[in-house]
């Protein structure tokens, strides 16, 4: 049995780069891992430990507040410390025999759309690509699972619900789900370390394919060291990958120099000296 939590990345509304109102990501998915379940409790200790040495001092602060270290989330990616401790929760996952599993699309310029509506969208894909993980890494014995997502608000949660539920159990669409064993589960994220671990992936997969969309400068560093980092842990055979990201093509608006950016991250190897440039 397996495990896939995730957390959302980028953002759902309309993505306009020259607008002060609707600038704020051209990308929105659900990204995140997924671990068999034998190994889930051994991340979570181990989620927990990364936490203690990374953020000690700011876990000391809210435990003399009353606050349980567990409940502690660390919610930003700017500084080499931040970058540090995401490459150690995704080096983590890989050393369970999990995988990164991240599923998105650019959002055209300027277009207006239902918010609902397009986490749904992305969400049915993840149903989609989860089942075939299942089936193909997985294997006969092993293969279902269950899907973990950190939740909203509860409006949203149930048009999400709904919109799951209903595809789940479709027999029209382009898929027939045997492996995943029922609709996701939408919980709080300061009570389970899995959906913490998958907002740090999430926040890295976002800046990674943020920085692929638009050539800004200001990540470029961190997207080069996090980009073979991520695609080292995801799962990939002749026909699937548990990352893949879809682009807009022949977009004029976006800023700087337009780039054929593939729809998923390849398998590079990853050099010692990616990883010691964050020490």
């Amino acid at each position: 049995m397996y495990f896939l939590y995730l957390d959302e990345f980028g953002h759902s509304g309309i993505w306009d780069p020259a607008s002060v109102e609707h600038n704020h990501h051209p990308l929105f998915g659900l990204a995140g891992f997924v671990v068999r379940g034998d190994r889930a409790r051994e991340l979570d200790r181990a989620y927990l430990a990364l936490k203690m040495n990374f953020f000690r001092f700011e876990i000391k602060a809210d435990v003399a507040r009353g606050k349980r270290p567990e409940r502690f989330e660390w919610k930003a990616l700017k500084n080499r410390r931040d970058l540090r401790f995401t490459v150690a929760v995704i080096d983590l996952v890989r050393r369970l025999g999990g995988h990164v599993f991240a599923e998105g699309k650019e959002k055209p310029v300027g277009a207006a759309g239902s918010q609902d509506a397009l986490y749904g969208s992305i969400t049915q894909r993840v149903l989609v690509s989860y089942e075939r993980y299942l089936r193909n890494a997985g294997g006969r014995e092993r293969g279902t699972g269950l899907i973990v997502i950190d939740r909203r608000s509860e409006a949203s949660d149930l048009s999400l619900l709904g919109s799951a539920q209903s595809y789940l159990f479709s027999t029209s669409g382009p898929i027939v789900f045997e492996r995943i064993m029922e609709t996701p589960l939408l919980v709080r994220s300061d009570w389970y370390h899995g959906i913490q671990a998958a907002d740090t992936i999430a926040r890295a997969v976002g800046l990674t394919y943020r920085f692929r969309s638009l050539n800004e400068p200001k990540h470029a560093k961190a997207a080069a060291v996090l980009g073979p980092v991520i695609s080292a842990a995801a799962w990939t055979n002749e026909r699937h990958t548990s990352v893949r990201m879809r682009f807009e093509r022949g977009r004029s608006a976006t800023p700087g120099p337009r780039r054929s950016v593939p729809d998923h991250l390849p398998n590079p190897v990853i050099k010692a000296t990616d990883v010691d440039k964050l020490k």
